[in-house]
């Protein structure tokens, strides 16, 4: 959990259809409302074939009370395109590839808690942001 600006941030790593839809099942039981951002990164580490995404049960956020959803990384576009066919509205919709952006629009996001769905190295891109902006201890330089 990380707290940037009043906002509760859960980062949760995601790299396989498997482990994605685990967390998006978990996600849904939350009591709260929430915002979501999904980072998605293909670089070695990540692994290059994001095909897996369009495996991820999405759909299921149709029925949550998410007011805003926020795509981000280096393959933001493939994201959002993965969103908006699972029905998310366009007008929930942000992208961005800068991970500085995806930070300053998650500090106008209208819920407190925000999940932070992330592939390895944009994970690692992240805390490292997260790291030199003060809102965490250490930032794990790889990626």
């Amino acid at each position: 959990m990380v707290n940037i600006d009043g906002k509760q941030c859960t980062l949760v790593l995601v790299k396989n259809p498997v482990g994605l839809n685990q967390v998006i099942d978990m996600i849904d039981l939350a009591p709260y409302t929430f915002s979501l951002v999904s980072l998605l990164n293909a670089n070695y580490a990540d692994g290059t074939d994001i095909s897996w995404i369009w495996d991820g049960n999405y759909e299921i956020f149709n029925d949550a009370d998410i007011p805003k959803v926020i795509s981000g990384g280096e393959r933001h576009e493939d994201m959002t395109k993965r969103l908006q066919v699972a029905g998310i509205p366009e007008e929930k919709l942000t992208e961005t590839q800068n991970l500085d952006e995806v930070i300053e629009q998650i500090k106008q996001l209208p819920t407190e808690q925000v999940y932070i769905l992330s592939t390895y190295t944009a994970i690692l891109q992240l805390r490292k942001k997260l790291a030199d902006k003060g809102y965490i201890k250490g930032g794990m330089d790889r990626g």
